[in-house]
């Protein structure tokens, strides 16, 4: 007697079971489908309630005057998406009072460098250029904006443990992670003439996205990297598995890359716990080991932020120039530099997208609350 079928109510659960599986499978390969699978899965991971937006305090003929500076620009900017004068007028009070915001939250360096990066997002927003951008208008970027001020001075007010901080924070974030690793993101950033925002942002960037789809994305990401590192070891060339392990480490570094900075790291007198990688082997070995992870991360970081100076210095023979120094260490680094590690053809066509984005708040709050003096 052959035996009963599968009721169909049952076969859509076995169904939906497999689709989710097949999904996660892919959330270590693919940042879109991590994005629909999270909806997926039970929607939006940030549920915090809304903060109130942060207090601006008395101001000051300075901070009018640095204000000023930043009208042009912007104006420019809802001239490039042709808002109308209505909405120009509106755009012109919220971005009048953000700017308020983050002078009282940020202080003004990097208040100006998020001035610009808000202008940047609304040019990219004309439909006519094609380009890539966070939002779809600037009424959703300068509350994205807001949003991100109030966190921030919520952050900066209460203390909050990581936990907390991770609940309330806009999008996910990893504190612990980043706090972990705090002493060789500072060794590192200090060996190479940078400021460790960035790269904390870039930590933060790729171990919060190593968390989505229960975890399960970071294990298969750990998984391919050891087999790739295994592979290697006995055969000198991780072959088919290094396919799905191009990317390697806490920041995500590619091996190949990791093979290229020892001209820098030998001119800046900086040695790593093992040798100068040459090979896939050594890569793979350095870019397992934090300490040295973070110095070859941090060198790359460095020569990606000279790539985007109009006067590229080749090779870095003077890495303590004042006017390059100035360029590699300003509070716009705390965007370029994670753009560039994320993406080098968005990077250098001034384009926006959330990696980049959300990396500068993400700057900005570990600034703050790890690396102030």
């Amino acid at each position: 007697m052959s035996a009963p079928p599968v009721p169909p109510v049952r076969r859509v659960h076995v169904g939906r079971w497999v689709s989710a599986a097949l999904a996660l499978a892919l959330l270590a390969f693919s940042p879109t489908v991590a994005f629909y699978a999270q909806h997926f899965l039970g929607g939006q991971a940030q549920q915090a309630a809304p903060l109130p937006r942060a207090r601006v305090g008395l101001l000051s003929a300075e901070v009018v005057q640095n204000y000023a500076l930043t009208t042009a620009s912007f104006q420019q900017a809802l001239a490039d998406v042709r808002v109308s004068e209505r909405r120009r007028l509106n755009l012109t009070a919220a971005q009048y009072q953000t700017y308020l915001q983050a002078r009282h939250t940020l202080g003004r360096a990097r208040a100006s460098a998020l001035m610009r990066l808000l202008d940047t997002e609304i040019r990219n927003q004309n439909p006519a250029l094609s380009r890539r951008s966070v939002f779809g208008s600037p009424e959703a970027a300068l509350s994205n904006v807001q949003d991100w001020l109030a966190f921030l001075a919520w952050a900066n007010t209460t203390r909050p443990g990581d936990r907390a901080l991770a609940r309330q924070a806009p999008v996910p974030i990893a504190p612990q992670i980043v706090r972990l690793n705090r002493q060789n993101i500072v060794r590192a950033t200090n060996a190479l003439h940078l400021t460790p925002g960035g790269l904390a942002a870039i930590l933060d960037n790729e171990q919060a996205g190593g968390r989505s789809g229960l975890g399960l994305s970071g294990w298969l990401r750990a998984f391919t990297d050891t087999v790739a590192l295994r592979a290697t070891e006995a055969y000198g060339s991780s072959g088919a598995t290094g396919r799905l392990s191009r990317t390697v480490g806490l920041t995500q570094m590619s091996w190949e890359d990791a093979t290229r900075q020892a001209d820098r790291l030998r001119l800046l007198n900086v040695t790593l716990n093992g040798p100068y990688p040459t090979d896939e082997a050594q890569a793979r070995a350095a870019l397992n080991s934090p300490y040295d992870h973070f110095l070859l991360s941090a060198s790359r970081l460095r020569g990606y932020l000279l790539a985007s100076l109009p006067d590229k210095p080749e090779p870095d023979t003077d890495p303590l120039d004042p006017a390059i120094q100035s360029s590699l260490t300003d509070a716009w680094a705390n965007f370029l530099g994670p753009a560039w590690h994320n993406n080098p053809a968005l990077a250098s066509s001034g384009q926006t997208w959330p990696y980049a984005w959300n990396a500068f708040f993400k700057a900005c709050l570990y600034e703050q609350r790890l690396f102030s003096r």
